[in-house]
C-alpha cells in the first residue's frame, strides 16, 4: 500500500494547502508523510496570516488536522470564515480531520459560530448525558464547551463501517486511530461515509464501555457536505494517519476524484522559477548550516520523551515527545536535498530558518532547565511550539518545490 503514487488514480498534483498556524498541533505532519508517500508534490504550507491574504485562491485542497478547534477559530476570525467558505463555494476541497471537523459544525460559542457551515451536532457533548454520567467523567479528557464540555471515550482504534456504498481498499469495514475527534448524530445536512461500528483490542477506553457505545456506535464518523462548486468533508478518526495505510488511500481517493474533470497544474503553472533557486557555492552553505543546526536541535531534544511534564496550550495539552518529531520530519528529508545542485524556495530570507533553529535549540536548553529546577515553563513550550511549526513549514516549502521542480522539468 505504501508504494501507491496519486498518479494511478490522477494525471496530475493538484495543489494542497496544509493549514499549520494558531491551534494545528504536530498531526499536521501526519498530512506531510502521506502526501510525500503517495507522490503529492504539489503541497503548500499556510497559517492564518496567509489564508487572510488569499492564499487560498491558487489552492485547489485545504487540509485542516488536528489541534485546538478554538484556537483555529479565533486565529481565522470571521473573515478568515469568509475566505474559507469562498474557497469552498468556488470549488474548492475541505478536509477536516479531529479538530478540523470540529470547525465547521454548527456551534454558538465565541470564534465557532463564525463558521457554523455544517449544521450536525455531535454526540460526545455533555447536554446529551445523564447527571451520574456527567459525574462519573471528571477524569476524562474534556474540553470546555460553554456551560457544558466534549468528551472522549476511547482512543486509538475504532471499528467503522463504510455506507452509502462508499468503500475503503475494496472493504466495508476499516479500522482507523480516533484521537479526540467528533461522533456526529444523524443530519439531513451532511452524507454519512462512515460510521462507528465497533471496537478492537488496541481500543482504550477512558470511560465504561457502555458509555463509549452510547456515544459512538452507529453515530457518523465520516461526512460530506455539497458547498456551492465545491465539497467539504469531515472526519471524527485520524485518516492522514501514516500507519493506517488503508484510510490514507481513501484519502488519496477524496483527493484525486474530486479534483477529477477540473484543470490540471502544467508546466507553465509551476510557481518556481531562477530567482527563487538556491544555487552552486550558496547551497551548499545553507545546507550546511541547516544539518549543523538540526542537529544541534535534535541532540538537544534527545531524552525529552522521559519527562514527566506536559503543557496546557489553549485548550489542548502537548508533550515534549513532539519536540523531536517536528525535528525529524525534516532531518529525514535532508537526504532527498543534500545531492541537489540547486533547489527551489519561495522565502524571503531561507536563512532565517537557521536563525530559528538557533533558538530552537536555545529554548530546548531553557525548557530541561526549567523542568529540572521544578519551575513554570509553558511560556517557553508555547514559543517553543511556535518556532517549530515555522522551520518545519519552511524547510518542507523547499522540499516540496524542489521536487515539483525536477518532476516538471528533469535535471540531466
Amino acid at each position: 500500500m505504501s508504494s501507491i503514487s496519486n498518479h494511478d488514480l490522477l494525471p496530475y498534483s493538484p495543489p494542497i494547502g496544509i493549514y499549520t498556524g494558531s491551534g494545528a498541533s504536530h498531526s499536521w505532519l501526519w498530512f506531510v508523510e502521506i502526501l510525500d508517500r503517495m507522490g503529492f508534490e504539489n503541497v503548500h504550507f499556510v497559517d492564518e496570516r496567509d489564508i487572510l491574504s488569499n492564499a487560498l485562491e491558487p489552492l485547489d485542497v485545504l487540509l485542516m488536522s488536528g489541534g485546538d478547534t478554538f484556537a483555529i477559530a479565533e486565529g481565522l476570525g470571521a473573515e478568515g470564515s469568509d475566505k474559507l467558505r469562498s474557497f469552498i463555494n468556488r470549488g474548492g476541497l475541505y478536509i477536516g480531520s479531529c479538530a478540523g471537523a470540529y470547525l465547521p459544525l454548527r456551534s454558538s460559542m465565541n470564534f465557532l459560530n463564525q463558521f457554523n457551515f455544517v449544521n450536525a451536532k455531535i454526540s460526545n457533548i455533555s447536554r446529551r448525558l445523564s447527571e451520574p454520567e456527567r459525574h462519573s467523567l471528571k477524569k476524562v479528557a474534556c474540553s470546555s464547551y460553554g456551560c457544558d464540555f466534549v468528551f472522549h471515550v476511547v482512543r486509538e482504534d475504532v471499528v467503522l463501517e463504510m455506507v452509502n456504498g462508499y468503500q475503503a481498499d475494496g472493504k466495508k469495514e476499516m479500522i482507523a486511530p480516533l484521537f479526540g475527534g467528533p461522533s456526529m448524530l444523524p443530519s439531513e445536512d451532511i452524507e454519512p461515509i462512515a460510521t462507528y461500528k465497533g471496537f478492537t483490542k488496541k481500543t482504550k477506553f477512558l470511560v465504561e464501555e457502555e458509555l463509549a457505545e452510547k456515544t459512538l456506535i452507529g453515530n457518523i464518523a465520516v461526512a460530506k457536505k455539497s458547498m456551492g462548486k465545491g465539497h467539504l468533508y469531515i472526519f471524527g478518526p485520524h485518516f492522514e494517519h501514516p500507519h493506517y495505510p488503508a484510510c490514507n488511500f481513501f484519502l488519496a481517493e477524496i483527493i484525486c476524484k474530486d479534483q477529477n474533470g477540473k484543470p490540471g497544474s502544467t508546466e507553465k503553472d509551476f510557481p518556481g522559477n531562477s530567482q527563487n533557486r538556491i544555487q552552486g557555492e550558496a547551497w551548499k552553505a545553507l545546507l550546511k548550516d541547516l544539518k549543523r543546526e538540526l542537529s544541534n536541535s535534535r541532540i538537544m531534544a534527545s531524552g525529552m520523551n522521559d519527562f514527566l511534564v506536559n503543557w496546557l496550550i489553549g485548550n489542548k495539552y502537548y508533550e515534549p515527545e513532539k519536540f523531536r518529531v517536528f525535528l525529524e520530519v525534516c532531518w529525514i528529508r535532508l537526504k532527498y536535498l543534500e545531492p541537489k545542485k540547486e533547489v527551489d524556495f519561495d522565502l524571503k530570507n531561507p536563512k532565517g530558518m537557521i536563525t530559528r533553529l538557533k533558538r530552537i535549540t536555545d529554548i530546548l536548553g531553557k525548557v530541561k532547565k526549567g523542568i529540572n529546577r521544578g519551575e513554570t515553563t509553558t511560556d517557553l513550550a508555547k514559543d517553543l511550539f511556535l518556532n517549530l511549526k515555522k522551520v518545519t513549514s519552511d524547510f518542507l516549502t523547499i522540499y516540496f518545490r524542489t521536487k515539483r521542480m525536477e518532476s516538471i522539468r528533469p535535471q540531466a
